[in-house]
């Protein structure tokens, strides 16, 4: 069936090399919407992807959105005492733009104990006028902090992350208090017991968590819908195509049922065109993608290998299944066409 199918591709290169550039095409345009997607997500969420814990404890009615959390300093001991919990960290946030001279840094804002020596920039804050050991101004609220410096530390809400100590966020905000608290756990029930124990609080896993960020689920949502037709379309695409192409040799491939070709041959040989142009096209559109995603700003496009092995195996399934629809006319080929008869 190999043979067969080798032979007819290398008498018809053109006709191939067509089909694969479709799939290509569509390929190409599958990768960059999933590194627009995976990027996107990045810069919304990547700072609490990174952020230790396994889940956050907002307060209630907060909508879990950090920005409008606030929760009372006294709640840490009471978080630290439900047992399940390993670990209780209070954590403060603040959107906010770090100034010096004419330079304005937007930043996310994450204060926690344990950070010591001034602020800690992502790294995609660099080249922006402000530098190591710099002083800066927390816009709004004019309090003047130090640059420590630069890790990578990822995003929120499209603005780089910024570590800072607590004690410096709450004189930023001139409270006691804190926005939630990050809680590490080793008990799927320790959440909902601390609902319990403190009945100011609203503690979601971390996963909940990220898919509350304002905008987050819009954006990713949006671009995940239309890869989703893309990948509709391609199915249809493909299926269109190989319709054609059967119908087209219909006469060929009655003289050879006619002449003892078996089906099972002749549906082997139509899988292998069908895989080879599929995986012709997805491998030049992986390539494609990726030198898109070489010239777009990284904290726009984020093409990872694992997603470009996932989006590649899917478009494959897809080329199978939209070719599918022409399995039934190799099943059905009448061998008495080879001697004319029309119907």
């Amino acid at each position: 069936m190999g043979f067969l199918a080798w032979r007819e591709m290398r008498h018809a290169p053109v006709r191939f090399g067509l089909i694969a550039g479709l799939v290509a095409l569509t390929a190409f345009l599958v990768f960059v919407l999933t590194g627009l997607t995976v990027g996107l997500g990045a810069a919304d969420v990547s700072g609490l992807q990174r952020l230790s814990a396994d889940g956050i404890v907002y307060a209630k009615g907060s909508a879990d959105d950090l920005s409008r959390s606030r929760l009372p300093a006294t709640d840490e001991q009471l978080i630290a005492g439900v047992p399940g919990v390993t670990d209780v960290r209070p954590i403060g946030f603040t959107m906010a733009a770090l100034t010096k001279g004419q330079a304005s840094v937007p930043t996310a804002l994450l204060a926690m104990n344990g950070v010591d020596g001034g602020v800690v920039l992502d790294n995609q804050a660099r080249g922006k006028g402000i530098d190591v050991g710099d002083t800066v101004t927390v816009q709004p609220g004019d309090v003047p902090l130090r640059i420590a410096g630069y890790a990578d530390l990822g995003s929120i809400q499209h603005s780089a992350v910024a570590y800072l100590p607590l004690a410096d966020w709450q004189r930023l905000h001139n409270t006691e208090g804190v926005s939630a608290y990050a809680v590490s756990t080793s008990d799927d029930a320790a959440l909902a017991a601390i609902a319990r124990v403190a009945t100011d609080t609203d503690p979601v896993t971390k996963a909940v968590a990220i898919d509350a960020v304002p905008g987050y689920q819009a954006e990713t949502g949006t671009i995940g819908l239309i890869r989703s037709f893309l990948y509709a379309g391609a199915a249809l695409l493909i299926g269109v195509v190989f319709w054609i192409l059967t119908l087209q040799k219909e006469g060929p491939l009655a003289v050879l049922r006619a002449t003892g070709a078996s089906r099972r041959l002749l549906i082997g040989a139509y899988v292998t065109q069908v895989l080879a142009t599929a995986v012709a096209g997805v491998l030049v559109g992986a390539l494609a993608g990726v030198a898109m995603g070489l010239a777009m700003p990284p904290a726009v496009f984020v093409l990872p290998p694992s997603e470009v092995v996932t989006a590649g195996a899917l478009l494959l399934v897809v080329a199978l299944v939209g070719a599918a629809a022409s399995v039934r006319r190799l099943f059905t080929v009448d061998p008495l066409l080879s001697l004319g008869r029309t119907a």
